[in-house]
C-alpha cells in the first residue's frame, strides 16, 4: 500500500543542538535515517506502508531511506547550519512511463538569524543571499527544529522532468512500444484521422 505525501509527515522530527553562543570554532553536527517505510501497528493485518511525495503531480517512491545530515556554527550574531539530504527515489519516466531510480545527494545551507537581513545590514564580505535562506528565529535554545528546513530541502532536490536515461527515446504515440527496447513498424508518414480535414483545407497564398 501506498501512501502519497504533500507536506512534511508529523512523525518526521529533527533538532540539533546548538553549539556555544557567540563561539565560530565550535561546531555541532547531527545525523538521522529516517526509514521510507512505515510499520503499522501489530496485530491490524495490513503490511509495511510504503510512502510516496507527490510533487507538482509527479509520484516520487522511497528506494532507500532518507539520510540527513547536519551541522551548525555561529557564523557573527546569526546561526550557520548546512543540511545534507541522501536518499533514492524512484518515479514513471516522462518519456517511456519505465520506473526511473532517482539518487538524490544535495547540500543546502541555512542562516538563522534574530534580525532580518537587509541590504542595507549585510556585510559585502558575507556570502551572496543565494547560497542561504535566512530563517528568522524568536530565541535561542539549546536544540533547534529544523524540520521544516529538512523537508524544504527535499522537495528542492526533486526533479522538475523525470527521466530514465538522457538518451530515452519514449513510447510510439501510435502502437504504444518503447521505442527504447524495438522499433516500431508505424510508419512516420502516418497522419491522425483527427486533422485530415485540416491537412485537405487549402489556403490562399496572395
Amino acid at each position: 500500500m501506498k501512501v502519497p505525501i504533500t507536506e512534511r509527515p508529523a512523525s518526521w522530527h529533527f533538532e540539533i543542538e546548538t553549539p556555544e553562543l557567540g563561539n565560530e570554532d565550535a561546531a555541532t553536527t547531527a545525523l538521522w535515517e529516517q526509514p521510507c517505510q512505515v510499520i503499522p501497528s501489530l496485530g491490524t493485518g495490513i503490511g509495511p506502508v510504503q510512502k510516496e511525495v507527490l510533487y507538482d503531480g509527479q509520484l516520487f517512491s522511497f528506494a532507500s531511506p532518507l539520510r540527513v545530515e547536519a551541522e551548525a556554527r555561529w557564523a557573527g550574531d546569526d546561526l550557520c547550519v548546512s543540511i545534507s539530504i541522501r536518499t533514492t527515489f524512484t518515479s514513471p519516466c516522462s518519456r517511456c512511463l519505465e520506473l526511473a531510480h532517482i539518487e538524490i545527494l544535495n547540500d543546502f545551507m541555512y542562516l538563522y538569524s534574530l534580525r532580518k537581513k537587509s541590504a542595507e545590514n549585510r556585510n559585502v564580505e558575507e556570502k551572496p543571499e543565494e547560497e542561504y535562506r535566512v530563517v528568522p528565529v524568536r530565541s535561542w535554545k539549546n536544540r533547534l527544529d529544523i524540520s521544516d528546513q529538512v523537508w524544504e530541502s527535499l522537495i528542492l532536490s526533486l526533479p522538475i522532468r523525470v527521466l530514465c536515461s538522457e538518451d530515452c527515446r519514449g513510447i510510439c504515440p501510435t502502437c504504444g512500444k518503447s521505442l527504447n527496447l524495438e522499433e516500431c513498424r508505424c510508419s512516420s508518414e502516418e497522419k491522425d484521422p483527427r486533422f485530415e480535414k485540416l491537412l485537405a483545407m487549402k489556403f490562399d497564398q496572395g
